[in-house]
């Protein structure tokens, strides 16, 4: 470590406070004296720092250059000289403080969320951006929005805009945003002010998409209150402009596709304390207790939250203009009125299916309450099907065999599990067809350039984690990868357009992380798969199995005291996982006999909905030609290999595009805005930000950054300090070259 002098600033690792500011008073052979600059939470104060042993803190220099309003310069933190971990928490803590809540890391545009209305999204920044030029340069989510559109303005090539972060973080805003400026960028100046003037119905489509899918895919969550609980990729197509190049006008939107992914439907049925199922059942009954709706909401009308034991109780104040909204959304991706019924039926559909109750006789059971205004019979009349049939198919089960068909009896419990699967299923169904039917109203050619926008869900983990949050985590380890590749790539052809070597050893790599999710044989993933169509396989059996296997796999864990449980040491960090349920989950099985039942319906759009839906309930059929005819085999589904191979077509879709990054960030896990009751000091938790910055590989970037040059100075810059320091002439009385000049200083530049 170098020698610290006299009034040197430098940054002390604080479990509090991550790093706090000091100043060196004095340095001995084993103390630190130093002095800790005040702040808003903590006052100024002296401190003896031990400098060997274990309670010895880690010390960074620190920055002059970010004193005071020195971070506000830097709208890029590469251009810092130093870089590290405590430079980077600093400068956005102090730009946040003064309401500059965008900043760049290198290519990377890190949005850190508010809570709170800033002046930054009028008719006046997006004219500004929209004309591009030196504003465009601006950390921005605009600035970000206009550089894929100017791609494929001047080139004509597909682009698309990463948004990542964990719940909480501004992911769905920003989303809004990106989205918002592709649609009216391309308008003259004095439409873009107006709602709807001039825009295209392609693009009313489009803007209009998001409060349908907020409505049907965001609940409100412990960390929260309006969480996505599915990802989604948006790719906005755009025609071919006449001429490419930067003097030409911003190409028109003409079309485009939703792609959505594990949607939540656990949800529907079951949710933690303090948490909501999904926004469009909370809008619906507040919507029919209201007598401003004119929907006829057929089944909600009469109830309210207390009356279904899927939904916890808890309102919201905007419930009405919210279900307006969600009703305009509809309208303008183009679902009729007989649709728009049909849609809100099956909802309260599933809604009553939730209070039908049953009672075991033995190894049988029998629906509880029956008659004309049972829940029963309620659902089955929203639905569509037989009040008799739907109770002999929740309650029993016909196997087909060489010998003819079995019918056996369920237990309650058993019963009740399937109703809840084909609770989840109807919601599910519910919400593709509103995908579907939006992308099919919109539009999407072929062979035309798009920008697409990908708001897929953080990297999560809870007290209890399961196949939800292993599949999402796994989703992020992907990400994760491209985003290495991309810094990586990013940095290499910089070090080679300045002609600096540098060893790429260090290189941040998750790659072994992944073979040990997707391994073909003994990935995770793959095993759980086999478990599920393995006779007797269990979720304790599988865990076992991964134990015995993976225990002296570095990225792998278990805690003998915790039986049904491992850990995965994800590259965001450790996360313990309960293996119960993941079987029935990843299995994601409901009876023939309701599909069946289903497809009997007298109403065309329910019927409609198990028709096009058929191979997700179980395993599906697929046909092979053998040489002596198509032979009909299975054709195995599960929940994770359904989403693997998403997964591996979104990869496929991104990296044939440009890419952008932008890395949402949750100021404070209270999710406010202020820290006092005054409203005058923005809460930003130093603790919470930087375990963001690791685990969304913000500081992994930062590192591979500086592998091949750790302190940067413009050239300018560099030799203007250095001219205060190094000698204008050597012993000989010749006057330096600039170059030596440089080198000299660079030598005498020193790092702890």
């Amino acid at each position: 470590m170098a020698t610290l002098a006299h009034d040197e600033l430098i940054w002390v690792a604080c479990p509090a406070r991550v790093w706090r500011a000091a100043r060196v008073l004095s340095t001995g052979d084993d103390v630190l004296s130093v002095e800790y600059e005040a702040d808003d939470e903590v006052e100024e104060e002296g401190a003896e720092i031990p400098l060997h042993g274990k309670s010895a803190p880690k010390l960074l220099r620190r920055n002059a250059v970010l004193v005071g309003e020195g971070a506000m310069r830097y709208d890029n933190l590469t251009e810092v000289p130093e870089l590290h971990e405590a430079a980077v928490l600093h400068a956005l803590d102090a730009r946040f403080r003064r309401a500059q809540i965008y900043t760049f890391t290198g290519p990377v545009l890190l949005a850190v969320n508010p809570f709170r209305s800033l002046p930054l999204y009028g008719p006046e920044q997006l004219r500004s951006f929209g004309r591009g030029g030196a504003t465009s340069a601006a950390p921005h989510v605009y600035g970000i929005a206009a550089r894929a559109l100017e791609g494929i303005r001047a080139r004509y090539e597909s682009q698309t805009v990463l948004i990542s972060g964990e719940s909480g973080a501004g992911k769905t805003e920003t989303t809004k945003f990106v989205m918002q400026f592709l649609a009216l960028a391309s308008k003259p100046g004095e439409d873009r002010s107006k709602r709807h003037g001039g825009l295209s119905p392609v693009e009313r489509q489009v803007l209009g998409s998001n409060p349908l899918l907020e409505a049907f895919g965001n609940a409100q969550t412990l960390r929260n209150d309006n969480s996505s609980r599915f990802g989604k990729y948006i790719e906005l197509q755009f025609a071919k402009p006449a001429a490419l190049g930067d003097d030409v006008p911003n190409p028109r939107m003409t079309g485009a596709r939703i792609h959505t992914y594990l949607l939540e439907k656990v949800r529907v049925i079951r949710q933690q304390e303090g948490e909501r199922s999904f926004h469009i059942f909370y809008q619906a009954i507040a919507a029919a207790q209201s007598q401003d709706s004119e929907m006829e909401l057929e089944g909600f009308r009469g109830f309210g939250l207390d009356s279904f034991k899927y939904l916890n109780k808890q309102e919201s104040p905007n419930e009405v203009e919210d279900f307006e909204a969600t009703l305009a959304a509809m309208d303008a991706v183009g679902l009729s009125k007989t649709e728009v019924t049909q849609i809100f039926r099956t909802l309260a559909a599933i809604l009553h299916l939730g209070n039908v109750t049953f009672e075991s006789a033995g190894e049988s059971s029998h629906v509880v309450e029956k008659g004309p205004s049972s829940p029963l019979a309620l659902a089955a009349q929203l639905l569509g099907v037989d009040a008799q049939r739907l109770p002999t198919a929740l309650t029993r089960r016909v196997r087909q065999t060489p010998e003819g068909s079995i019918t056996s009896t369920l237990t309650a419990p058993k019963a009740a599990n399937g109703r809840d699967a084909l609770a989840r299923h109807l919601y599910h169904a519910v919400f593709n067809y509103i995908v579907q039917r939006s992308n099919t109203t919109i539009g999407f050619q072929p062979n035309l350039s798009f920008c697409g926008v990908l708001d897929i869900f953080g990297f999560e983990f809870f007290q209890w984690n399961s196949l939800e949050q292993l599949c999402i985590n796994y989703t992020n380890e992907l990400l994760q990868q491209y985003f290495n590749e991309f810094i990586f790539q990013n940095e290499t052809s910089l070090y080679e357009a300045e002609g600096i070597r540098w060893d790429a050893e260090d290189f941040p790599d998750n790659t072994t992380i992944l073979e040990l999710l997707h391994g073909k044989m003994e990935g995770v993933l793959p095993m759980l798969e086999e478990e599920c169509f393995h006779v007797g396989g269990s979720s304790e059996a599988w865990c076992n199995k991964l134990v015995r296997l993976h225990e002296r796999n570095k990225h792998f864990a278990y805690d003998k005291l915790k039986k049904g449980t491992f850990i995965i040491r994800h590259f965001a960090g450790p996360v313990t996982y309960h293996c119960t349920e993941f079987l029935e989950k990843n299995k994601d099985e409901l009876s023939p006999d309701l599909v069946q039942c289903l497809k009997g319906s007298e109403e065309p759009f329910v019927r409609g909905l198990f028709e096009h839906l058929d191979r997700v309930f179980g395993v599906g059929q697929s046909t092979s030609d053998t040489g002596r005819g198509r032979v009909l085999k299975a054709q195995r589904y599960s929940v994770s290999g359904e989403f693997r191979q998403q997964l591996k077509e979104l990869l496929q879709q991104i990296q044939s595009t440009q890419p952008h990054f932008i890395r949402c960030i949750k100021p404070n896990p209270k999710n406010q805005a202020f820290r006092d009751r005054e409203a005058t000091k923005p809460f930003f938790d130093r603790p919470s930000v930087a375990e963001q910055l690791s685990y969304q590989g913000v500081l992994a970037a930062i590192k591979v950054a500086r592998a091949g040059f750790p302190v940067r100075f413009w050239h300018s810059e560099f030799l203007r300090g250095g001219s205060q320091r190094a000698p204008e002439t050597g012993r000989s009385g010749r006057r330096c070259p600039e170059g030596l000049l440089a080198w000299k200083v660079a030598l005498s530049i020193s790092i702890i």
